[in-house]
């Protein structure tokens, strides 16, 4: 069977040099808005390789529209970074003053002199602050005319792939994609949630593009690309670290191995390539100092990992809050089922499960609580959409079912939501519960507080309290 599965062989030997030196290479969205994420002198050198392959680059359409619609967004983040630096700095200040304050030492030790180490806090911080302005000033602003803008729209003028051609065209891509995820199939599962709490659609050139499918749509392009232009040999730079696009085995620790053995043989396959190969970032630039010869610096192959590590540890926790998330509706769905004799469950939609009693239609939406600051702004949001669904007839109660860990305060809790509720929309209750057994696939759901967010329906609340 030798030469079968060369999908599941990452020990092959590879000739890379002339790889390099024929390769078409095709980057996602996230390597190049990563280009405001990182210092000048290692933007300007990842700027100049790009360059320098400037006849064998491009991206597909898809990449280039999210490039568009998320610049901003990256920008806006940057700059927030600046104020979040200086609220930790004054915070820092206040805690140590506070800190050594409460000590008394002008009364209890007379040896002890704090004076110094707060004037040198004092001092050390207004220097660096001054130096965090004038870094600020070269910040890239939202609204100023933007020279990276205008430099890749240069690299990659006519290296863009083709729009889809009409809605239907990409709602049966999407038709597939959905199929796929349900099935675990790489690219994209990994980010069929993004749908759950966040507007999915956005609209661009007479298409309504949905963000969940996107890296399949990226996927899809690319593979279309690579057969139409007949490409032999491929190469993918992306700085997503997710599992649905590489292969990790457990081996002392998790160990990366390359590309998801699927996504090469659908290269091969589908594609029609012979060689297909993906790189994170780091591994770009270090294989263009070796290959290309490129003046790359061993400072900047570590500030774009040390980027690529941030983002990946951000994407880390969402996933595990995307898996707890899951564990909390499961176990929201098994103490339902206990108490209505029938519960629809509607995973991709809204609410998360419906029961029905007498005729009257229950939502229960299941939000899993880590940050209480946001939940004034999170209740908000799902009131008005089940008020929106049971004004439409689909629903006659809603509850918004918040799982928190046993740790918290359920009192204060509840107190944080009552100063925001008055106006909330009527037929909408809130329920505070936790999980036993936690982590695990049985976990069970434990009810702790009921209320509601304004006055219920008598009706609809007596058939609720029959049904428990």
């Amino acid at each position: 069977m030798k030469g079968l599965f060369p999908q599941f062989d990452p020990g092959a030997k590879v000739d890379f040099k002339t790889i390099w030196e024929e390769a078409q290479f095709v980057f996602d969205t996230n390597v190049l808005l990563n280009l405001y994420r990182y210092r000048a002198s290692t933007r300007d050198q990842l700027v100049e390789v790009l360059e320098e392959l400037s006849d064998r680059i491009w991206i597909p359409h898809h990449v280039a529209l999210e490039f568009q619609r998320n610049r901003l967004k990256v920008i806006a983040d940057q700059n927030a970074r600046f104020s979040d630096v200086r609220v930790a700095i004054d915070r820092a200040r206040e805690n140590l003053q506070a800190d050594l304050g409460k000590l008394q030492l002008e009364r209890r030790h007379s040896l002890i002199d704090p004076a110094p180490v707060i004037n040198g806090f004092a001092t050390v911080a207004k220097e660096f602050l001054a130096t965090l302005d004038t870094v600020q000033q070269g910040q890239q602003k939202l609204t100023d005319p933007d020279p990276l803008k205008e430099k890749v729209e240069t690299l990659f003028d006519g290296r863009v792939g083709p729009a889809p051609p009409d809605q239907k065209a990409l709602n049966e891509i999407y038709r597939q994609a959905e199929a796929r995820y349900a099935k675990k199939i790489p690219p994209g599962y990994m980010d069929s949630t993004k749908d759950k709490d966040d507007l999915d659609e956005h609209y661009h050139g007479g298409i309504t593009y949905k963000r969940k499918f996107g890296d399949f749509v990226v996927w899809h392009q690319v593979l279309e690309f690579a057969k139409s232009s007949r490409i032999k040999t491929l190469i993918f730079v992306t700085d997503d670290s997710k599992e649905d696009w590489w292969w990790v085995i457990k081996s002392d620790g998790p160990k990366t191995l390359g590309p998801r053995p699927e996504l090469i043989e659908e290269a091969l396959r589908m594609g029609e390539v012979s060689s297909f190969h993906m790189y994170k970032p780091e591994n770009f630039l270090f294989f263009s100092k070796k290959f290309l010869k490129a003046d790359v610096s061993t400072e900047t192959i570590e500030e774009v990992r040390d980027v690529s590590k941030v983002r990946a540890d951000s994407n880390d926790r969402l996933v595990n809050f995307i898996k707890e998330s899951s564990l909390a509706e499961e176990a929201v769905l098994r103490w339902l089922e206990r108490r209505f004799p029938v519960v629809e469950s509607k995973r991709t939609g809204f609410p998360d499960f419906v029961a029905t009693v007498q005729g009257k239609r229950f939502g229960f939406e299941v939000k899993l609580l880590r940050n209480v600051v946001a939940l004034l702004n999170r209740i908000r949001d799902v009131a008005y959409r089940a008020h929106y669904e049971i004004s439409e007839g689909r629903l006659d109660l809603l509850t918004i079912v918040w799982v928190i860990d046993p740790s918290q305060d359920v009192d204060e809790l509840v107190e944080r939501m009552r100063p925001g509720l008055k106006d909330m929309p009527m037929r909408v209750r809130s329920l505070v519960g936790t999980l036993a057994n936690k982590g695990e696939a049985d976990s069970d759901f434990v009810p702790l507080r009921e209320f509601a967010l304004n006055e219920l329906s008598s009706q609809a609340e007596q058939i609720s309290r029959n049904a428990s």
